[in-house]
């Protein structure tokens, strides 16, 4: 007799479930609606048919199965794959559902589901870390689809008995779509990482699921809650430090890894950020790094906050409130200041700062002798107004024509994207990195400091750009408009989040490089798990550069100029010495600033 037997909760599993859950209906109803307006591409008709039948196939199996059908493509590209090749001794099912009222769709909690006999051991610890390894490794794995299934199949071993009754098909993994030899690839390389681990892997999932919180829902008790990604994050760190089952303090270990992985009690923020450093030896072939890139975001961000005297205004603060000028009695605020004051040594100065915003932003101010990014300012103005103008045209040649604009525009977008991104990760290199996450550290601080209840009562101000602007216009010799400067500082991190997360895309030389359909029907996001600064859409992006050049004022006459195709400027894939001669010619030249219409003084 087959049973559902439940592992622990995987969080992360769920999460993504529930997320490609969402996209499938609103693909539903975003092609639905474009379907009104026009008739559909085959590949969007397609897709509309696909989506159309997980979504029913979903909500059927929910009201009818304890293990209720999955659509992420990640675990079911998995459960195919570890099902098809027989190597569990248990077959993965699905997830375990939640709670839902009779006759509605169940939700999945991430407990898997195995259909195994009586007393077989599960394959708990493989799979999940099987799984783990694919999301770390950020598999892409191939589209879902329904497949027909003879009555009494559901893709594995069924019991006619067990009360489940098959709903006629079942969602697998399309191994014929062109992603799958890459997604199978790395399937099996994670099946290989996750037996190495052998009987250590069933340890640590014990122990982390100890750590779990307990939840209690829907009058459950206590249900043990594990990451999978966490889990293979863990496991990778124990062995880097050769760490097997028979350590004597494991749970300590595992505890010590797991802090680390979560980035908790750390005394080294910087050391220990999320920004993955590069192994120069094993990028020798690349020429844009996507982690050089996206330590701009919070460059472009210390520039604005240096535009509005906001790190000036902050030590302004902490000075009156030294020397007692200040009404803050012992409370939060008090604690914060008094924290910055003492922690001034370990923090950078105004001149390094300053010196850091020359090397990846070309802003004057700065000490020379390092890489000065003298071109930004033309690549990032040309590659803003590139997609503007090519987001303009296509609106003027569907109004006139019915027609998409041609593989051309998406080719100079390309290439001013890619200018840029191989500018931005040239100059990411050294100590960018650990600057860009102090930098990012400092900046939370100020903010969380400045929006205090205290300190705002004590400035008369109802928010924080108020408090800056009052003691920027007594203290500082003026204040500027703030509203500016948080724009383009937001769009600035955009840009630069979708330039790192889509290097694969910009280094193609075929296909679109922003996708029209996203940029006209924006997508919805489901849950609060999007972020606009993390990890952008095309709309996203397009939305940007509007702004920015909206800010900075920038003409459409000038916009069409900018956009238009140049020399790219000579850049090597990596720093490399120039010699002193040129270097003096340079230095000559001086930096130009950053790409933002503003006049370049300080």
């Amino acid at each position: 007799m087959a049973l559902s037997i439940e592992l622990p909760r995987f969080r992360d599993i769920a999460n993504r479930e529930r997320k490609a859950f969402d996209w499938h209906v609103y693909k539903v109803e975003q092609l639905t609606e474009v379907q009104k307006k026009r008739a559909l591409s085959t590949s969007e008709a397609e897709q509309l048919d696909r989506s159309k039948g997980v979504v029913k196939e979903i909500n059927e199996s929910s009201k009818r199965n304890k293990a209720i059908e999955v659509c992420d493509p990640v675990f079911v590209g998995a459960r195919t794959l570890l099902n098809k090749g027989a190597l569990l001794s248990a077959e993965l099912r699905s997830h375990k559902s939640g709670s839902g009222k009779a006759n509605e769709r169940k939700i999945v909690d991430g407990q898997l589901i195995f259909e195994a006999e009586k007393d077989r051991a599960l394959p708990t610890a493989f799979v999940a870390l099987t799984i783990g390894i694919l999301f770390v490794d950020e598999a892409t794995a191939p589209p879902v689809m329904l497949v027909p299934q003879a009555r009494g199949e559901t893709g594995s071993r069924h019991d006619p008995t067990s009360g489940d009754e098959p709903s006629g098909r079942t969602i697998y993994s399309d191994l014929s779509h062109k992603s799958a030899p890459d997604f199978t690839k790395q399937f099996f390389a994670a099946v290989g990482e996750a037996r190495s681990y052998e009987r250590l892997a069933d340890t640590v999932l014990q122990l982390l699921s100890n750590e779990g919180d307990p939840d209690g829902e829907n009058g459950t008790g206590y249900r043990p809650t594990v990451d999978a990604r966490e889990f293979a994050r863990v496991m990778r760190e124990l062995a880097e430090r050769k760490i097997g089952s028979d350590e004597p303090q494991l749970r300590r270990r595992v505890n010590e890894v797991l802090n680390k992985v979560q980035n908790v009690g750390s005394e080294s923020d910087v050391a220990e950020s999320n920004i993955d450093l590069p192994d120069l030896e094993d990028i020798a072939d690349q020429n844009i790094i996507a982690e050089n890139v996206r330590v701009m975001g919070p460059m472009i961000v210390s520039a604005m906050f240096e535009e509005l005297k906001v790190f000036q205004v902050v030590d302004r603060i902490v000075e009156q409130f030294q020397h007692g000028m200040l009404p803050i009695g012992p409370g939060d605020a008090g604690k914060m200041l008094y924290q910055y004051w003492r922690e001034t040594p370990n923090r950078m100065s105004e001149q390094e700062r300053r010196s850091f915003a020359a090397i990846t932003l070309g802003i004057p101010g700065g000490n020379d002798e390092g890489l000065v990014n003298r071109e930004f300012n033309d690549l990032w103005i040309r590659f803003v107004s590139s997609v503007s103008s090519f987001v303009r045209q296509f609106e003027v040649d569907s109004l006139l024509r019915s027609a998409t604009p041609s593989a051309i525009s998406h080719q100079q977008v390309r290439k001013a994207a890619r200018d840029l991104a191989g500018n931005l990760s040239l100059h990411g290199y050294g100590m960018a990195h650990y600057a860009a996450r102090e930098v990012q550290s400092q900046i939370n601080f100020m903010i969380k400091l400045l929006s205090d209840r205290e300190i705002k009562g004590s400035y008369g101000a109802r928010d924080m750009w108020q408090v800056v602007d009052q003691v920027a216009t007594y203290e500082l010799g003026g204040a500027k408009t703030s509203s500016r400067y948080r724009t383009l500082a937001t769009s600035g991190t955009i840009i630069t989040a979708w330039l790192a997360n889509n290097v694969a895309k910009i280094n193609q030389t075929t296909g679109p490089v922003i996708d029209i359909n996203i940029v006209r029907n924006p997508e919805m996001e489901h849950g609060s798990n999007h972020k606009a600064t993390r990890n952008p859409s095309d709309y996203d992006l397009v939305n940007a550069c509007e702004l920015w050049l909206a800010d900075t004022a920038t003409s459409d006459s000038q916009v069409e100029e900018l956009s238009q195709p140049r020399e790219a400027p000579v850049m090597t894939s990596k720093p490399i010495p120039i010699p002193s001669m040129a270097q003096d010619i340079l230095d000559g030249i001086g930096p130009i600033g950053l790409g933002n219409g503003m006049a370049t003084h300080h």
